[in-house]
Parts: C-alpha cells; sequence; structure tokens
C-alpha cells in the first residue's frame, strides 16, 4: 500500500485523531477562581484536559499544537445550568397539568417530538455556551438521556435525577413512566429511593407540594424519610419549594440543593442561617417565574438568543393558543387572555421578590448556581440561560459573582468542582471564547466565538447549522412575536420580495425593515401555516393572515434559502 493509498484509507476510517494538543492563544483569561484578568494568555489543552496556563510566550507548546488565534478574544470556563427538565420542551403542550391541551394535541406526541429533537436540543446548550447541565426530575427515561448525551460529541455533559418523589400525585403527565411519583409510605419511599441509587442517579429530587391528603407533619416525614435514605445511598438530594416555609423545612431535613428561588416572601435571618449552617445550595431558577403567564397573555420577552438558539418549533407552538378554539381552554387561560395585566402583574411581583431574596442571599456569602428550570412552558432549552444571567444582572449581583454562579457553584452543584467550573491545571477543558468582555456587560456572553467541550472545539453557528425550514420557521415565529430584528435576522442583505411570478415588490434589508416595522404595530397581527411543502430550498407555506386589513388574509408564500438566508420570497395572495 503506498502512502498516498494508506493516508487516504486512515482518513477515510477515522483513523487520524485531532491534535493531541491544543492552545487558546491570546484571549483575555476571565477565571472563576478569584484570580485577577489574564490578558495575552495562552491555555495548552492536552486531549481533554488543561494541561498549562500562563502567559503567551511563557508557555511552551509541544510541536504539532494546534492553535486557536484568540487574540482580543475573552476565554471563561463553561456555562452550567444548574435546573432543567429534557423531558419538557418549553412549548405550550408540555405541562398539561398546567393547561390540559389534549385533545389539541397529544401527550404522547409531544413527549415522541422532544425525544425526537433531543439531539437539537444537546447542540443548542453548546450553542448557547453551557457545557453542562443538572437535569433535576424526570422519568425514568432521564437516565437514558444521559446516556444518549454522554455518548454524543455534540451535547452537554448531563447529570440527572429521577422522577420527582412527592406526597401529591400528577396523573395528567403519567403516560407509562411518570415524571412525578406520589409516594404515601416508609416503605415506598425506600423502594423508589433504591430503584434510583440502581440507576446511578445524580440526584434525588423532591417537589415538595403539600398533599391536601396529608397533614404538614406527616409530609414532613415522608421528605425527610427520601432525604435520609437518600443520603444513606450516597447521593445528594434537591428539592422543588418556592415558598420560605417550606423551603426551611427542607433545610432544616438537610437538603442539599433548593433548585428554585423563594418568591412568596422575602427571606429572613433565619433561612440564611439555615442554609450556612447546612451548606445548602441556592439556585437562582428566575426566568421560568413569568413564562406561563406571558404565554397564556401572548405578551411574550423573547431575547436575541431565543431567536438564534431556542428550537423553533416549540417556540413557534407557544403562540397556537390563538388559533384554538376558546372553548377548548381551561378557564384560568381563557381569564388571563381576556385581561393578562392581572396575572402579568402578579409574575412581576414573584420575579422582584425573587430577585430581592437573590441580592440579599448572594450579599450573605450562600452559594448560589445559576439555574433556569427550562423546559417549562415559555422558559426555552439553552437560550433561557442567557435571560438568567441577564436577570441576575437585574437583581444587581456583580459580574464576577455571576460568573461564579454559572461556572464554579454550578459545578459544586454537580459534584464536579475538582473538574469542572474554572479553567485550571488538570481540569476538563471545557471553555467559551467570547468576542466581548463579560464582566462589563452580560448580553456579551451571549457573544460566542468558539465552545470548546472535552477538548473539542465546535462553532457555535455549525453546531445547529439550521435548515431550510428552520430558518422559515424561525422567521414565522419572529413575525408572530413582532420582533423585528429577530423576523429580519434571516434574511439576506439583498433580500428581494416578490408578488408570483416576478413581480418586485422591494428589494433590500432596510426596504424590508420599512414595510415589516409598520406592520409589526399591530397587536392582532398573526400568521397560521395550514400546510407546508419543502422542496430543496424552497419552502412553500400555505397560510391565514389575520391583522392586515379588517379580514382573514389566505396566502401562499414561498421562500428561496441561500447560503443559510432567505434571499426570495413570493406571495400568492387568495
Amino acid at each position: 500500500m503506498t502512502k498516498v493509498t494508506a493516508l487516504a484509507f486512515m482518513l477515510f476510517y477515522g483513523l487520524i485523531a485531532q491534535a493531541q494538543y491544543k492552545a487558546i492563544v491570546g484571549a483575555t483569561l476571565i477565571n472563576s477562581n478569584g484570580d485577577k484578568p489574564l490578558e495575552n494568555s495562552t491555555v495548552l489543552i492536552n486531549n481533554n484536559k488543561i494541561e498549562k496556563i500562563g502567559k503567551t510566550g511563557k508557555v511552551n507548546l509541544p510541536e504539532g499544537t494546534e492553535i486557536i488565534n484568540a487574540e482580543g478574544k475573552y476565554l471563561i470556563p463553561g456555562l452550567i445550568d444548574s435546573h432543567v427538565h429534557f423531558f419538557q420542551s418549553g412549548g405550550l403542550y408540555t405541562r398539561p397539568d398546567a393547561v390540559d391541551l389534549r385533545e389539541v394535541f397529544s401527550y404522547e406526541q409531544e413527549l415522541a417530538m422532544i425525544k425526537e429533537r433531543l439531539p437539537r436540543t444537546f447542540a443548542s446548550y453548546l450553542s448557547a455556551g453551557v457545557t453542562a447541565v443538572a437535569d433535576v426530575g424526570g422519568p425514568m427515561l432521564n437516565f437514558d438521556i444521559r446516556a444518549q448525551a454522554n455518548s454524543t460529541q455534540k451535547a452537554p455533559r448531563v447529570f440527572v435525577a429521577g422522577p420527582l418523589i412527592s406526597t401529591v400525585a400528577n396523573p395528567k403527565l403519567d403516560v407509562g413512566d411518570p415524571p412525578i411519583v406520589k409516594v404515601s409510605s416508609n416503605e415506598e419511599v425506600d423502594q423508589l429511593v433504591q430503584q434510583l441509587a440502581n440507576q446511578k442517579a445524580d440526584f434525588v429530587k423532591i417537589w415538595f407540594i403539600v398533599s391536601p391528603q396529608l397533614n404538614f407533619e406527616d409530609n414532613l416525614k415522608l421528605i425527610q424519610r427520601t432525604i435520609d435514605q437518600s443520603h444513606k445511598h450516597g447521593i445528594r438530594v434537591a428539592v422543588h419549594a418556592t415558598q420560605l416555609a417550606t423551603a426551611k423545612e427542607s433545610v432544616r431535613a438537610g437538603a442539599d440543593i433548593l433548585v428554585h428561588s423563594v418568591d412568596d416572601k422575602e427571606v429572613d435571618d433565619e433561612f440564611i442561617q439555615l442554609l450556612k449552617q447546612k451548606g445548602t445550595i441556592y439556585t437562582s431558577s428566575i426566568s421560568v417565574l413569568d413564562g406561563y403567564n406571558r404565554t397564556f397573555a401572548q405578551q411574550f420577552d423573547f431575547t436575541p438568543a431565543d431567536f438564534e438558539i431556542a428550537d423553533p418549533y416549540f417556540m413557534g407552538s407557544l403562540f397556537d393558543l390563538r388559533k384554538i378554539d376558546k372553548e377548548k381552554l381551561p378557564d384560568r387561560v381563557k381569564s388571563i387572555m381576556k385581561d393578562p395585566n392581572p396575572a402579568i402583574t402578579s409574575a412581576s411581583e414573584r420575579v422582584n421578590i425573587a430577585k430581592k431574596n437573590l441580592k440579599k442571599l448572594q450579599e450573605a456569602g450562600i452559594t448560589i448556581a445559576t439555574g433556569t428550570d427550562a423546559g417549562n412552558i415559555g422558559t426555552l432549552h439553552a437560550s433561557s440561560m442567557h435571560q438568567e444571567l441577564s436577570i441576575m444582572q437585574q437583581a444587581g449581583l456583580s459580574a464576577n459573582e455571576i460568573l461564579i454562579n454559572s461556572t464554579l457553584n454550578g459545578a459544586k452543584l454537580i459534584g464536579k468542582q475538582k473538574e469542572l467550573g474554572s479553567i485550571s491545571s488538570g481540569k476538563l477543558a471545557d471553555l467559551v471564547i467570547l468576542n466581548k468582555n463579560p464582566l462589563e456587560d452580560v448580553a456579551n456572553y451571549g457573544s460566542i466565538s468558539t465552545v470548546i467541550k472535552n477538548g473539542k472545539a465546535f462553532d457555535p453557528k455549525e453546531l445547529l447549522s439550521p435548515t431550510p425550514e428552520d430558518l422559515a420557521q424561525r422567521q414565522l415565529v419572529a413575525y408572530n412575536a413582532h420582533d423585528l430584528e429577530g423576523f429580519l435576522s434571516v434574511y439576506s442583505k439583498e433580500v428581494k420580495l416578490y408578488n408570483f411570478p416576478n413581480e418586485l415588490l422591494l428589494e433590500g434589508i432596510d426596504h424590508m425593515r420599512e414595510r415589516y416595522a409598520t406592520r409589526f404595530e399591530s397587536s392582532n397581527l398573526y400568521a397560521e401555516i395550514v400546510n407546508r411543502s419543502v422542496v430543496g430550498d424552497y419552502i412553500i407555506d400555505q397560510e391565514k393572515v389575520i391583522g392586515i386589513g379588517n379580514s382573514e388574509v389566505e396566502a401562499t408564500v414561498i421562500f428561496h434559502v441561500s447560503d443559510g438566508l432567505i434571499d426570495k420570497v413570493w406571495f400568492i395572495i387568495k
């Protein structure tokens, strides 16, 4: 076999590995371990671990080292979302216990779609700079999801709990593999904890919702039993407790993690002392607090990250309330849709209490980890991390505190602080290169140049690689959200719009901006896809549109995609 033939053979079969060494050269290193930012740094990676850190020119690079030029950029540890749920999509149909729309879209269909799109969900986390997540509660399928993620390059590190243990049942979520399991006796607690231990659960999760069938003391006894049995198996316990009273009792009982902010009243000194004495980690999870009400009110506050990163199909489902027969909606939802102000105000009050508590606990020196509760209605996977960072900034946390909460403290929550969470020799190479300084504004966490997970570098734009259909869906979501920048972001600067077949309506992104800025002023504007066909780079949507004039418009819209952007659109108006 000739050398050329042998090389071709090795390339074909993937026998030539990546360079053993990589070096990130020239970045300002912003660490989470208390060190001052290091300008013009070099970080040497040996396979999947950080080997050396120092000033550029002071770190000897082995021959053949692959150089990642990060001059003028900023290097941080990979972000960690300490509270997600992969059995939920963030879309409208994901919690039939909150809004029961199973007659419109079955829960089985929702779960099948979530499972099918998991690879895309995994990739979205890396695209958001999130290199590890804690899924703190889901069906037994969670353990398969962990295995799937850990065998996939384009996925964050996934740490999981199994079913949430509760004294309250939630039958609407049970289609054979329930994410919430009711326990009524010590024997049932012991059996379930043993089952989770057999699966090597990273956490046991308790859903501390007081059962009306039990008095508070009996509820608490079962919570205590769950914590004791979990600790007996060496498994840490995370508790869902959003009220100050239940949060206190959870900490007293030995909870290792509180995965929600307290949002019913301001925390007091007693609670702070309990957290300190027990060493309990407190998770932010504030972005989730108004997702449901904003969805029911159809008043969204999407961010650029949502349009760029979130799954456009689940995101698009949030608008389906506008087309569903109102008689099929629960009274609560109908009431909010009719008059959203009370619900939005109530949600805002909870958010404000949670922000005050976060600031107070941060100042008291409590260990806080950044979490989103992603997967709940209106809290989208991956992109919600950037909303949570913004909320922390609004709450008054310093830039350095936000970084530590989102990296090193997340590593502490998942029990991997010796391996993750800071840029240190011997730790795993999970890193993010940013174009802008995150210490100046948390919005700069969105300026991701490169994500490195387990020593492998990814371009965030290539991780998601949107198809033509994805782009058409993204522009539809932004259209229905009346978000002009999100809408225009998927169009070419030289875009051309036609009345079919060739009557030019406008040319160029600036003219398109003028046209749609006016259109988006209509609060009733909404487009429903009746049918969609995909033919190569062409997407053909049959739509019903309201909010243009006084009557419903039926239209066929044809999109053409070139070089990852929509460059031509044709309209056929009936």
